[in-house]
């Protein structure tokens, strides 16, 4: 990190009081927003997604003979 960002970063913690680690996380998140899902489990958009009945025999479906 150059010199006059880390002064920016710690000039601006102390004037919002959070932390540096705080803004900087707030930054990334606003730069790449499109791509942060907040914890979204990402197995949760699948689900619904495939219209299929179950299997009864997993056996015969996994090891066809």
């Amino acid at each position: 990190m150059n010199d006059d960002l880390d002064h920016a970063l710690t000039a601006e913690a102390a004037r919002s009081g959070k932390t540096r680690s705080e803004l900087v996380r707030m930054a990334v998140r606003q730069s790449l927003g499109h791509a942060i899902t907040d914890g979204a489990d990402p197995v949760d958009a699948l689900i619904g997604s495939v219209d299929i009945d179950p299997i009864e025999d997993i056996d015969a479906a996994i090891y066809p003979q």
